[in-house]
């Protein structure tokens, strides 16, 4: 299919037109070489969560390291005066820093310094697979879903005409660059994909090969870390677990409002604030972004 008649590129439906990197339409049939078993709606579900899985690992790196850095006196705080030396202060700096002297001291994974592979792996080992739209997923197939995005994205980047009239005479040079860096960046995922397929069928067959004695010789150490791993879907989830009512929804809104200045966003208000009314933090930021959107 193609997407000459529309604005932009279906990460899963299109296929990659004539493009200066030949390879692209390559790396897409071998990416969907290995969903070729999802459907369409499966595929979009698999997207919305990686979207998910890796905003949630940067954040949690970034709270962890605030966080340390405060109970610490980190180096970094000599940046801030005494009355900023708060999470939200720190947070801001982080968001709102571009002197190098600064960002090197942020020694955290972040979307400067770590690539939507490395965090989208990094969040999958924290969760069990069993998101119920995505049923019996695979961690190969979650990269290769990520693959279709990066190329998707690549695409309607190298397409957009939507220019500067000051860059116009650059716009050819710019566009072939950055499509050649990110095809870098999509036959990594796509390898990784290949990789750890050929990883899940090995463990297949030695399933089959060892099943009578699994529980044997599975290391007591395996055991331990599936124990600790967390439900994808309870924790996608979360957020359904409690009720909105509207005396808490209320309560809520009303204190973002007074008082929500002194974070750095949304979501910083929503992960320290969300237990003050018994409910997850992704319903309180769900609260909060609604309301954000009803008064705009």
């Amino acid at each position: 299919m193609s997407f000459e008649d529309r604005a932009t590129f279906d990460t899963f439906t299109d296929d990659v037109p004539d493009v200066p990197i030949d390879r692209l339409q390559e790396l897409q049939r071998r990416a969907k070489e290995l969903l070729q078993n999802r459907t369409h709606g499966q595929l979009e579900v698999a997207s919305e969560t990686i979207d998910w899985l890796v905003k949630e690992y940067f954040d949690k790196e970034k709270e962890k390291w605030i966080l340390d850095q405060l109970e610490q006196g980190g180096p970094v705080l000599r940046f801030l005066k005494y009355e900023y030396r708060t999470w939200a202060g720190l947070s801001d700096l982080i968001d709102y820093s571009y002197e190098v002297e600064v960002t090197r001291e942020f020694e955290f994974p972040r979307a400067e310094n770590t690539s939507e592979l490395d965090a989208l792996e990094n969040s999958l080992n924290s969760f069990d697979l069993d998101d119920a739209g995505f049923p019996n997923a695979q961690v190969y197939e979650y990269v290769a879903a990520l693959a279709l995005e990066q190329i998707a994205r690549a695409l309607n980047a190298f397409f957009d005409d939507d220019w500067p009239s000051y860059l116009k005479s650059d716009k050819s040079m710019i566009k072939l660059r950055g499509l050649a860096d990110d095809s870098i960046s999509i036959m990594e995922t796509v390898c990784r994909a290949e990789a750890l397929e050929v990883m899940h069928q090995f463990m297949k067959r030695a399933e089959l090969l060892f099943r009578d004695n699994m529980d044997k010789a599975i290391p007591a150490e395996a055991e331990a870390l599936a124990r600790k791993k967390i439900s994808l879907t309870a924790r996608m989830a979360a957020s359904a677990r409690h009720k909105d009512t509207n005396d808490q929804k209320t309560a809520a809104i009303t204190e973002w409002e007074a008082s929500g200045s002194q974070y750095s966003g949304m979501a910083p208000f929503a992960r320290h604030r969300h237990k003050a009314y018994g409910v997850t933090d992704r319903t309180l930021y769900g609260w909060i972004r609604d309301h954000r959107k009803a008064k705009t």
